[in-house]
């Protein structure tokens, strides 16, 4: 489906802080969607501009949403009120076929776009296949005011996960993350403003950019922080002799390390997951004998959010670096964060002291741990109060509000 506008003259009728990414637009017909968490970002996003660049239109490519097993889907039209989709290539293309055809395409779309945009918004993807980092090259060139952004430092992730791969695809992978490193070092030192989810990140880019901020990207709203009084009855009933609840929220994925946590979990506590993906199924059959249950995809919001303060921590063991915004919906819900050794859970913990941290390739000291910390429920209670104290700080209304500021700022400075 090839991209579709308005113009008059020549131009596009509208302007518009234009973001090319690889996140997909889900088509079903002539309906456009995309996931619940996604859609909520893009609304803040656009509100905290206050319209000062026109529209959020999303370039990406497109998948049929019959394929989407992993997360809630919503409707959302095409020219939404300050909200623009162009959906383009079948985004199942493998890197051969991108470069040979598709990338044509993209660039074409995009530049039907990039003409009226006020600020163009992308990143490096994947070295393979530069989805959204083609968006960033094409709007250095036409010296369009630009936001290059990391969420997570890739580098580090798929370092840990060649380790256990033979020595050629160790080799591999060490290439790839050379040209990976580069490709950022070169994105940050020309973007205007540069967007680095975490400490690791600003380290390893940081020195290298002409105007870096750290940040932690959150979607929940101040008001979906739960009350303090509802959080000490939770608290309360640590006391009883009630089952401990742990709770997971993401994706199904290897990479997310939901097997290390059936693995480690103790048979006296309860494990709800949350969420969808190509590892269900495995999990399913490895959950027998425990108090776990699948509970699916959820689509994010209050509701979610209610759910999780019925819990008593959230548990997370990855198999390499990952940044989960999940992490900050657990503080809104008042829940600490158990999860495994990752840099960047390192981080959460020494910032807001709000973690236990688990050896990841420890199983045994990290079941150990889980019971006791199912014994020693006072713990659980001061780490719960210091989640819910930092929830506050990374709210979306001052995330976004900070980040829209430093926006601001930057493409003034461009100017």
């Amino acid at each position: 489906m090839k991209i579709r506008v308005r113009f008059s003259r020549g131009r596009i009728l509208f302007l518009m802080y234009l973001l090319p990414i690889q996140v997909p637009i889900y088509l079903d017909g002539e309906k456009t969607l995309l996931s619940s968490e996604w859609f909520r970002s893009l609304l803040l996003l656009r509100d905290s501009f206050e319209g000062k660049f026109g529209d959020i239109a999303v370039a990406a490519p497109s998948l049929p949403a019959s394929v989407s097993t992993e997360q809630t889907l919503v409707e959302v039209p095409r020219n939404g009120e300050g909200l623009r989709l162009f959906p383009s290539f079948d985004k199942r293309t493998r890197a051969r076929q991108f470069w040979m055809r598709d990338r044509a395409r993209w660039k074409a779309d995009l530049a039907l776009l990039l003409e009226e945009a006020k600020v163009v918004h992308a990143g490096l993807d994947d070295v393979y296949r530069p989805i959204a980092f083609e968006g960033f090259r094409a709007a250095l060139r036409l010296n369009k005011p630009t936001v290059f952004v990391q969420d997570t430092d890739a580098v580090a992730q798929h370092r840990q996960l060649a380790e256990s791969r033979g020595i050629a695809a160790r080799g591999k992978m060490a290439v790839y993350t050379r040209i990976y490193e580069r490709l950022c070092r070169w994105g940050v030192a020309r973007a205007d403003l540069a967007l680095l989810k975490g400490s690791a990140l600003m380290r390893r880019y940081g020195a290298f950019a002409k105007n870096a901020r750290e940040f932690h990207d959150t979607s929940y709203s101040r008001s979906d922080i739960i009350p303090e009084s509802d959080l000490e009855q939770r608290l309360a009933t640590l006391k009883e002799s009630r089952l401990l609840r742990f709770v997971y929220c993401g994706r199904l994925t290897p990479r997310k390390g939901v097997a290390t946590s059936l693995t480690i979990l103790p048979p006296d506590v309860e494990f709800d997951i949350i969420g969808d993906g190509p590892e269900r199924a495995k999990l399913e059959s490895a959950a027998t004998g425990k108090k776990i249950r699948f509970l699916g995809a959820l689509p994010y919001g209050p509701e979610l959010l209610k759910r999780l303060a019925s819990y008593d921590a959230l548990l997370f063991t990855p198999s390499a670096e990952d940044t989960p915004r999940m992490i900050f919906d657990g503080y809104a819900a008042g829940l600490p964060l158990v999860a495994t050794d990752i840099p960047y859970v390192q981080e959460r913990a020494a910032e807001e002291k709000a973690a236990v941290i688990l050896p990841m390739n420890d199983l045994e000291k990290s079941a150990m741990m889980l019971q006791a910390l199912n014994t020693n429920r006072n713990q659980l209670a001061e780490l719960s109060r210091a989640a819910r104290s930092a929830a506050d700080y990374h709210a979306a209304e001052n995330w976004y509000r900070r980040r829209a500021d430093w926006t601001f700022e930057a493409v003034e400075r461009h100017r």
